[in-house]
Formats: structure tokens, sequence, C-alpha cells
């Protein structure tokens, strides 16, 4: 699976509506996780994850959605909470 950048979209539009210096595409065999209420971890199959600093988006290829979270030490994206399916959206929550 490669990534799937949306229409009209290239990593230097994503840093630009972020507002940060770069912006950069993590391979797609990155682990993906939301960390649930619970204490529980779901796994997130992603089909494009965007490494913006120290925050990253993952689109899960199931709906759409993006997910926010970070890296954590052993290279698993960890992350906290959905924002929607629109990547402008997303990106001008972090």
């Amino acid at each position: 699976m490669r990534h799937e950048l949306p229409g009209g979209w290239t990593p230097a539009r994503i840093a630009e509506v972020a507002g940060t210096r770069s912006a950069e595409l993590l391979p797609l065999d990155t682990p993906v996780f939301m960390d649930l209420h619970t204490g529980a971890r779901e796994r997130i199959r992603p089909s494009l994850i965007i490494k913006l600093g120290e925050i990253c988006l993952a689109r899960d290829a199931e709906d759409g959605s993006y997910a926010m979270g970070q890296l954590d030490g052993d290279g698993a994206l960890r992350c906290w909470g959905y924002y929607g399916d629109d990547l402008a959206e997303a990106l001008r929550a972090l």
C-alpha cells in the first residue's frame, strides 16, 4: 500500500496549512494505535501518516478520519483523538 494524499495536497501545502516548517510522510507499516479511555489500545490501519514536528496525523483506512498523536519510544504512533475526515480541519487542530 502506498500513501494516498487527498487531491491537491503536497507535503509543502500540508506544512503551510499546519504552520510548520515541514511535513514528512512516514512509512505505512508504522504501528498506529488509538489509546482508549479504558486503558486499552485499538489498532488503526493507516492509509496516510504525516509527521509535523512532534505531532503526527494518521488517516484511518477504514473510515478516512484523521487521528492525532505522537511517536513513542518504540516507533509506534500513539493517538489520543480523532479530528474528522477533512485534512485541512485536522491540520488546523494542531
